[in-house]
């Protein structure tokens, strides 16, 4: 049975000091699949430089060495710890160990699973082994290091390294009944994913340890606010998770292991602005910095807490989620302005700043001067030409626009009434409740901007059979105007060519199928998803209308801009259902327009 104090970290990330792992003699093995020992001289002077800096009262309870991420086994009757992630720091401290204690008596055990290195390097004398050169040169570069200081600073780094540094141990998680072959791929797999910067999970449940470890005066005391906070966490998780609150903050964003990460890169870049490419777990890195005393640490969960709960006040304010979530629901256009407003979490960040008064703490926006700013960000959005937009020079903008469209069809609802006590006028001005937008819906799915009408094919010979099939598939209920059309290409199959001087045929062509020129403009685009979009393929207008309320009756997600244009709601008395033809084009772009220009009027406006 493996002891009490070790079963804890099997069961959650927690610290854990040096003194403890050398006490307890843990047996640690560097997988064969890793590439071995890589330090350079600055790294391993950098750490000893670190450590030797470490005070207590300043730095806090413990000098955190980062992650180490291992696997348990249980061999030949006893652990051990196989290494996924950490292994130069866990190598460097071992090499330090041994030169402050005159060897590995009394150290925890390290061994590479291909060769055991560290028992070569004695006899190395300069080949051409990479493993043992650089194992070697650390420990050259401690050894030189410790001879230059005096005794004091030796004892000094002695006590930081046994009493003082802590890995974050993290042990990886198997299924109960995993075979070794499946563990095996687990392990594997989790090695490449966090060597590849893919796994955010480990950086939030880090952050998590750092916050149960600091929190606590007594033993009591800490077990309490663990179990409290511990929870406070867990229910901020859950909240972050639910697909309406995900897909208003994240857009169109896959959900990550841990949707906690997302709030954290919200408040750290609120604060700093940029998130370090070059540093490991950097969020993590700058909370264990800060939290140097107990009043500081809650004073940085105070300002996680802050940051959750204004997102999630946002997401509870109708206005504020329809604004917000077309924000992060746009995708990113060709050109964009330096004033064009950002994406994902650096946009929530921006906006959070702006809501907690950014470096000024004593001025704090009002929910009307907080609603103004956002506007302002929606307007910044939309080009001026957005109505001479097209669909082959910026799809991303033309989407952004049907977007807002259908956003702002909600918004611009938004009307002042009087309240009324029974039947009584109050004399009270209130606001109409505004929709909400389902962006949980929308995201979910994979999106397409749609032609209305389909482009006409570059060959005749191929819109004649597609002609021909449609005769075959509606018999009795061709539309007249496909029946003429298909008729002129009937008469004229010896010499498709001869049509280009037909009028009536280049009329009716138009009407079906504009050319591609055409095509491509606003008043010929709308939202679809992939599903809709590839159903109707490239068929004609009165073809893909039929196709859409099908797909509309079995519960498909048809957004509300999309049907109008194929209910015709936006012309005024539209001429049958078969052609979108110019008159229901003009009638679509100055809905579009109109829709546009009230939302922007609304935007201008100051709440």
């Amino acid at each position: 049975m493996i002891e009490e104090s070790i079963q804890n970290y099997l069961e959650k990330p927690l610290p854990i000091s040096i003194d403890e792992l050398c006490e307890k003699k843990f047996n640690f093995i560097i997988p064969s699949y890793q590439r071995g020992y890589r330090w350079t001289e600055k790294e391993v002077k950098c750490l000893i430089k670190d450590v030797l800096a470490y005070k207590q009262e300043k730095d806090g309870p413990f000098y955190c060495l980062q992650p180490l991420v291992v696997r348990n086994v249980f061999v030949n009757g006893k652990y051990q710890w196989r290494v996924i992630d950490g292994q130069q720091r866990l190598t460097t401290i071992y090499l330090i160990l041994k030169e402050l204690f005159g060897g590995g008596e009394g150290c925890y055990s390290l061994e590479y699973e291909r060769d055991n290195f560290l028992t070569q390097m004695s006899e190395y004398r300069g080949d051409e082994n990479s493993e043992i050169y650089h194992l070697k040169k650390a420990e050259e570069t401690i050894r030189t290091f410790l001879i230059e200081r005096e005794q004091v600073c030796k004892e000094v780094l002695r006590t930081n390294v046994s009493n003082h540094c802590c890995f974050i141990f993290y042990v990886m998680k198997e299924g109960m009944n995993a075979s070794d072959e499946e563990s095996d791929r687990m392990e594997r797999e989790l090695f490449n994913n966090l060597n590849s910067g893919k796994i955010p999970l480990t950086e939030s449940e880090l952050i998590k340890a750092l916050f149960l470890h600091n929190i606590g005066e007594t033993r009591l005391v800490k077990e309490v606010k663990q179990i409290s906070m511990s929870e406070e966490l867990d229910r901020m998780e859950r909240t972050l998770r639910e697909d309406e609150m995900w897909y208003f903050l994240a857009g169109d964003r896959q959900k990550p292991s841990n949707c906690i990460d997302y709030l954290y890169k919200v408040w750290y870049r609120s604060k700093y602005t940029e998130i370090p490419m070059d540093v490991d777990y950097p969020i993590f890195s700058c909370l264990e910095e800060e939290m140097s005393t107990d009043s500081r640490m809650l004073a940085k969960w105070q300002e996680i807490k802050n940051c959750f709960y204004t997102l999630t006040g946002w997401y509870s304010d109708s206005l504020l989620y329809n604004l917000i979530g077309y924000l992060e629901g746009r995708k990113k256009p060709k050109n964009m302005t330096r004033e064009y407003p950002p994406f994902h979490d650096e946009l929530l960040a921006g906006l959070y700043r702006y809501a907690t008064g950014g470096k000024d703490t004593q001025y704090q926006p009002t929910r009307k001067a907080f609603i103004n700013y956002v506007k302002e960000q929606c307007l910044k959005s939309i080009p001026q030409n957005y109505t001479e937009l097209r669909y082959d020079t910026d799809r991303n903008t033309a989407f952004n626009i049907l977007l807002l469209l259908n956003i702002a069809m909600l918004i611009n609802n938004k009307k002042m009434e009087y309240s009324s006590d029974g039947d009584k006028v109050t004399g009270k001005v209130r606001e109409t409740k505004i929709s909400r937008y389902p962006f949980h819906v929308f995201h979910a799915l994979n999106w397409n901007v749609e032609h209305i009408s389909p482009q006409s094919p570059k060959e005749k010979t191929e819109l004649y059979d597609r002609l021909c099939k449609l005769k075959k598939d509606y018999e009795d209920t061709l539309p007249e105007e496909v029946g003429r059309l298909c008729q002129k290409m009937e008469n004229n199959k010896a010499n498709f060519n001869a049509l280009d001087y037909d009028a009536e045929y280049r009329a009716l062509l138009q009407d079906l199928m504009p050319d591609k020129d055409q095509a491509m403009e606003m008043k010929n685009l709308t939202l679809l998803t992939e599903h809709d979009n590839k159903g109707i393929g490239n068929k004609f207008y009165f073809e893909k209308r039929n196709q859409l309320n099908e797909y509309q009756s079995q519960g498909s997600f048809i957004p509300a801009a999309t049907l109008n244009v194929f209910s015709k709601w936006y012309t005024k008395h539209p001429k049958g259902f078969v052609l979108w033809g110019s008159e229901d084009q003009d009638a679509y772009e100055k809905a579009i327009k109109q829709t546009i220009s009230d939302f922007q009027a609304y935007c201008q406006h100051n709440e």
